[in-house]
């Protein structure tokens, strides 16, 4: 692979060259457009800013010239009709005042008109019609500005419309003084806006161009382009009121409130007036020659670009040929790999496979042998023949190894798959917060239980009492990895559907999972280690301390119930083992069947005890008889003593055809308890025989080699129960009183 590796680097290379000059190419070209783009709008920009300056000079200019006109005609004003107001109004009959005024006023043209105003504010000569109109001004702001003081300057009104033409207008008054410095009335110019429209109009416009002038507050006054019905609005923008406020210039480009446009602006205050003229032009219009050379350089940019690709390309049709020979070359080592990987994972199936069917083997012949001694010491026991103290604990040390025995033989059963589940809905956070008790009493003080539960965890399917016993051996182990103490967390969370089956095993299926991860901060282990940690009988501890099947059990306890295990360990960082146990299915309440909750009586195989009740179960009459149906001779004779001592009457058989005959012939036989694996005929298939013949016989299946498929099958049907040997014998006397019991009352027949 590192060959290949370096086999593919002069066309990477080439790629990476390629890549690189195309990115400087398309780069130096962006900069280029970039670059243009900005000198052409800063070009604008500064052309927009000599116009402007060049208007706001002339606009000042037009308007101090009316102001100078209508300060001369103040101070020409004979001194007989400044004495008071009534003198000053007596300038409405002069004539020759009026031709005065005419003459001045059409010396500028953009003067609408000259006016004399007395100090009540009526109106007392008039350039536009002789003798003036009774009009009264006095709510004008000029007049309101300028009756009760003298500014010594020229007025500049707002901007309003004219009482006779409608036109918008601005004015500007002269106060005129008498003797005594009261107001003997006023000078007044008026400015027609309608002047600047077509002064703009008159200049060399270009296309997308816009002149203006506005009322410092943002009031329109005129425009070209012309709109007329914007006139007098108010249009601010924050920007170029913070740029005014300044320096009295600004300029930025925005969206224009009057057209929609966006423009380009350049915007100059007058100096002494609080007037704006701006200049502004079109972005597209000043862009439309940047964009005529992006094409050309772009362009050029694209030919240099193909040209360079096609340079390229030519260099690395020299390697592409040796590239897909490396590829190929490279593919069929990555298949060899993976086959040899498949056929390692093959034989360690194969291996479990293997070892499964021996120690499920050896646990059956093992069970034969307990139920044989557990009857033998039941006898016994019963029998009250022995004497002494120390004969009683002989015989205690005797069944508690045959106890320890079968706790053996039920782990070699769940690591082979073959140990009988009774699997049912689990909420597992209550199912471990209910052994936490357990655990601190194992564990001691020194380690620590932390526990977390998500919320809203569906129920698991899977067999309350191994699962318990799963826990506690992954607790042991725990335990045992830290001497000194520690803390071990058991986490209870949902995985979606999918999930566990990419972080658990190949061989789990896509589903919905409960995750039980029992976490520990031991010493953890290597890799060789981990790698054997599943196998039956493989163990660290010293000789005489452990089996090495309670990762087996958990193994085959996750695999029987359709889920999976994984483990994590690392040398140092402790270990954590991670149980997924599938969903429970939703059933109808109909459906669903009683579930065997934490602290519920077990026998010993597991399973429900027999009678729950606190009253004997009655003994059936001596009439009533038993087949035993056993190939072990030692295992049958061992029960069928047992049986007879607790004053059931006993017909023994070795095999299926024997117990046919005997119950062909024996009408009284009224249950049959029979093993299940027994050359020739098995016990499911004498079952099936003479259920066909006496469908209401209560049947008992003793197995110590649980055949999942075909005992589930058996167990369901009513009036047969199944049994895991080895089975104590007063358990055994009691589930046959319990079918007994339920057969006379008609349960199941």
């Amino acid at each position: 692979m590192l060959r290949l590796l370096k086999e593919s680097r002069p066309l990477q290379r080439i790629g990476a060259l390629g890549i690189g000059l195309l990115a400087v190419l398309c780069g130096g070209t962006a900069m280029v457009l970039d670059r243009l783009h900005g000198e052409t709008v800063t070009e604008a920009m500064l052309g927009l800013r000599t116009l402007n300056a060049s208007l706001a000079e002339q606009t000042a200019r037009t308007i101090e010239g009316i102001d100078l006109t209508v300060s001369g005609i103040a101070d020409q004003i004979p001194l007989e009709n400044r004495r008071s107001a009534e003198a000053f109004s007596r300038l409405r009959t002069d004539r020759q005042v009026h031709e005065i005024l005419k003459a001045k006023a059409s010396g500028l043209p953009q003067m609408e008109a000259l006016s004399l105003i007395a100090a009540d504010g009526t109106l007392v000569n008039f350039t536009r019609r002789f003798p003036a109109p009774a009009l009264d001004l006095s709510r004008r702001d000029y007049y309101l500005a300028l009756k009760d003081a003298d500014p010594g300057r020229a007025y500049l009104s707002r901007p309003t419309q004219s009482l006779v033409t409608r036109d918008w207008t601005l004015y500007i008054a002269r106060r005129v003084n008498a003797p005594d410095g009261g107001l003997a009335g006023l000078v007044v110019g008026v400015i027609r806006l309608s002047y600047f429209e077509q002064f703009y109009r008159s200049l060399h416009v270009t296309p997308g161009s816009g002149f203006s002038l506005w009322w410092r507050d943002g009031m329109l006054l005129a425009r070209f382009p012309p709109t007329p019905d914007r006139i007098g609005t108010v249009a601010t923008e924050p920007i170029i009121d913070s740029q005014l406020s300044q320096s009295g210039i600004a300029a930025t480009t925005l969206k224009s409130s009057i057209d929609g446009e966006e423009r380009i602006l350049s915007v100059q205050q007058l100096r002494n007036y609080p007037l704006v003229v701006a200049v502004s032009r079109t972005r597209g219009e000043i862009l439309a020659r940047w964009e005529s050379q992006a094409v050309v350089i772009a362009a050029a940019g694209l030919v240099s670009a193909v040209a360079l690709a096609l340079m390229l390309w030519a260099m690395a049709r020299q390697f592409l040929a040796y590239e897909t020979a490396n590829r190929a070359l490279g593919e069929r080592r990555q298949a060899v790999e993976a086959r040899d990987e498949a056929e390692e994972h093959v034989r360690q199936l194969q291996k479990m496979e293997a070892l499964g069917q021996l120690t499920g083997g050896v646990a059956h012949d093992f069970n034969n042998l307990l139920q044989a001694v557990r009857s033998s010491l039941h006898m016994l026991e019963a029998g009250g023949e022995l004497r002494g103290a120390e004969s009683r604990r002989a015989l205690e040390i005797a069944s508690q190894a045959v106890d320890r025995g079968a706790t053996l033989t039920q782990h070699l059963l769940a690591f082979a798959r073959r140990q009988r589940l009774a699997p049912a809905p689990v909420d597992l956070g209550t199912q471990v917060a209910g052994m936490a008790t357990l655990l601190e009493r194992t564990l001691g003080g020194a380690i620590r239980i932390r526990i977390d539960r998500d919320a809203d965890v569906p129920p698991a399917l899977v067999d309350p009492h191994q699962f318990d016993i799963a826990l506690l051996n992954l607790a042991i182990n725990a335990r045992d990895a830290m001497p000194d103490g520690g803390t071990l967390t058991i986490t209870v969370t949902s995985l979606p559907v999918g999930m566990a089956c990419e972080e658990a095993s190949p061989a789990l299926t896509p589903g919905g999972y409960v995750a039980v991860t029992v976490r520990d901060s031991g010493s953890g282990m290597p890799p060789d280690i981990l790698a054997r940690a599943c196998e039956p009988f493989f163990t660290t501890k010293p000789v005489g301390q452990g089996s090495g099947l309670g990762l087996s059990m958990v193994h085959g306890l996750t695999a029987q119930s359709g889920g999976g295990i994984r483990l994590e360990s690392h040398p140092g960082l402790g270990t954590a083992v991670t149980l997924y146990l599938p969903h429970a299915p939703v059933e109808s309440p109909a459906e669903a069947r009683p579930e065997i909750r934490p602290g519920s009586r077990v026998d010993a195989t597991g399973g429900p005890a027999a009678s729950t009740g606190t009253a004997p179960l009655p003994v059936p009459s001596a009439a009533l008889r038993i087949l035993l149906v056993e190939d072990d001779a030692l295992v049958r004779m061992a029960n069928a003593a047992a049986l007879d001592e607790a004053g059931l009457m006993v017909s023994e058989a070795a095999g299926g055809e024997e117990a046919l005959a005997l119950l062909e012939a024996d009408e009284g036989i009224g249950v049959l308890v029979t093993d299940f694996a027994m050359p020739g005929m098995t016990g499911a298939d004498l079952t099936r025989l003479v259920r066909r013949h006496r469908p209401g016989l209560p049947v008992l299946i003793v197995t110590g080699y649980a055949e999942k498929a075909v005992l589930q099958d058996l167990g369901r049907e009513p009036g047969i129960r199944i049994l895991s040997k080895p089975i104590p014998p007063s358990a055994l006397i009691g589930h046959i009183m319990t079918a007994l019991q339920d057969s006379r009352a008609g349960i199941g027949c």
